[in-house]
């Protein structure tokens, strides 16, 4: 079952924002409004010109006010937003577990460059959208009042003015996916040639490389000219009808004034009424067009943010057993395993051989439901299917140790612990016991940087893993080729121990130790 995360998390900000922006439009249509009545106070000698020479000055004190509180909330809730659409996208990310280095760049770039876009002009432009109309239906009541004739106007070009972006929305829309997927595609090119720089080197491979790269970027620069062809012509369009209104505001005024319809105050407030609508028109014309264009990311994101979801599942406590009915399972046409059955029981210790590339390290990582894509045959724990089970709970009942382990960034302590509530003393008595008591005076609490992880041998960092494994005290151990880097004696010792371990082991092996393999059940691929 997946979930569809709803990713707006600071609905109450945004809500605080909309209603700070909508206050600030109408405060600026209404600052126009008194400076007319002003004029015509002054002018025909009609009301008290010191009353609307203080409401307009308290009015543009608001109107400043308003302005930066505007401001101020709008730059709060993408900060806010941002922060939290990142840690919902690490989270989903994570559970999806390891990716190629082309799938984290691509990754990374969208996190960097397409999540401010959706805050930026999704979820902001939503609003301002919002404010802009609410600022048109104030201009146009507002015109009412003075003439009929100048509301028609406003409508007539604000409508024809929001048309245009809505008319180019399926152009925009492509020409912003096109470009997206121009850009992943260098990034991917970009970090598989620069990782494989030595390669690329020694082969003379470099005018080839610089040809690929060449070509990705022309591509992104193409796509990149397209969207934004489709953006002047969106912006050329709204200015020019921005023009005709303006021109028509002022004619129709002028002549209202000759016939006496209307007073000077009036046309001032119509000419004022103009100015403040023109920014918010054009603007929607642009807001509507990058939201339209925003679309594909807010689509892109919910797939990234969409994970399993393990409410309802069941909580794994012991186990007893694991359960393999006529498992099979391949990728790209091939067939990596073909109908295997088998139960292992709690407490036993199992050896998996077979040849290489006949599917043992595949079996390990569907029953730690590691691998990707789906198999035939079912996976029971305790009888309980596996789609069926909290996976964080039978997690925390497993130690999975693979031949090439991960080191982090952290201090030696942390890489082994990796918070959980662990004893100082059980912690190095594991170091101690796996031959890694010197790594304690070592590395104490410095974190692990690349030229330190890099220094270690494989047999250390196979050990590391081992013991991060083990300070978990699992039930069950899945461990592909652990000893593959050590030599015989430490190799020895160390199945020794986990031998000895009071829990299900599964071991990959293709080093056998002839006096230890008596003490296995044998499975064989």
């Amino acid at each position: 079952m997946k979930k569809q995360k709803t990713f707006l998390k600071n609905k109450q900000l945004l809500g605080f924002y909309l209603v700070v922006g909508v206050l600030f439009s109408v405060i600026s249509v209404v600052a126009p409004s008194i400076s007319g009545e002003l004029v015509n106070a002054v002018i025909y000698r009609q009301g008290d010109v010191k009353v609307y020479l203080f409401l307009l000055v308290l009015t543009y004190i608001l109107l400043l006010l308003f302005s930066i509180a505007d401001q101020y909330f709008f730059q709060y809730f993408q900060i806010k937003e941002k922060n939290a659409m990142r840690n919902e996208l690490f989270q989903a990310s994570l559970k999806r577990g390891n990716q190629e280095k082309e799938q984290i760049a691509a990754f990374t770039s969208f996190v960097n460059n397409d999540v401010p876009n959706i805050v930026e002009n999704y979820y902001g432009g939503t609003v301002d959208i919002i404010k802009c109309v609410c600022i048109i239906i104030c201009v146009a009541l507002e015109l009412f009042q003075i003439h009929w004739l100048l509301a028609v106007i406003i409508f007539g070009s604000s409508i024809l003015i929001i048309m245009i972006p809505n008319i180019m929305r399926g152009y925009a829309s492509k020409n912003r996916k096109n470009y997206g997927e121009a850009l992943e595609k260098f990034n991917a090119v970009q970090q598989s040639l620069l990782s494989g720089a030595e390669t690329v080197k020694v082969c003379l491979y470099r005018s080839n490389a610089k040809r690929m790269i060449e070509n990705k970027n022309n591509e992104i620069e193409k796509e990149e000219k397209r969207l934004r062809n489709c953006q002047v012509s969106v912006y050329g369009l709204a200015g020019g009808m921005q023009i005709l209104k303006r021109f028509l505001i002022l004619a129709v005024g002028v002549y209202l004034i000759y016939r006496n319809i209307i007073k000077v105050g009036g046309l001032l407030v119509a000419v004022q009424l103009a100015e403040v609508l023109a920014a918010p028109a054009e603007t929607l014309a642009y807001l509507l067009n990058a939201k339209n264009e925003a679309r594909p990311l807010v689509e892109k994101y919910e797939q990234l943010a969409e994970t399993e979801e393990d409410r309802g599942k069941t909580d794994i406590n012991d186990i007893e057993d694991i359960c393999v009915e006529h498992l099979s399972y391949g990728r790209n046409g091939v067939k990596i395993i073909k109908d295997v059955s088998f139960t292992f029981e709690k407490g036993r210790k199992y050896m998996l051989t077979g040849s290489s590339g006949s599917g043992k390290s595949t079996f390990l990582r569907l029953i730690g439901k590691l691998q990707e894509g789906t198999y035939q045959g079912n996976i029971r724990i305790n009888g309980i299917l596996l789609e069926e089970i909290n996976m964080d709970s039978l997690y925390g009942k497993m130690g999975i140790v693979f031949q090439e382990p991960y080191l982090f960034g952290f201090s030696l302590k942390e890489n082994i612990i990796m918070g959980r509530n662990v004893k100082d003393s059980d912690y190095e008595a594991i170091l101690k016991k796996l031959n890694l008591g010197y790594l304690l005076e070592r590395f104490s609490d410095v974190e692990l940087d690349t030229e330190m992880v890099a220094k270690l041998s494989g047999g250390e960092k196979q050990r590391i893993a081992l013991a991060r494994a083990m300070v978990g005290k699992p039930q069950v151990y899945l461990l592909d080729e652990i000893t593959s880097s050590l030599d015989e004696q430490n190799a020895r010792e160390m199945e020794e121990i986990l031998l000895a371990e009071d829990a299900m082991v599964l071991y990959v092996c293709h080093k056998i130790i002839p006096e230890l393999k008596g003490q296995y059940e044998m499975l064989t691929f």
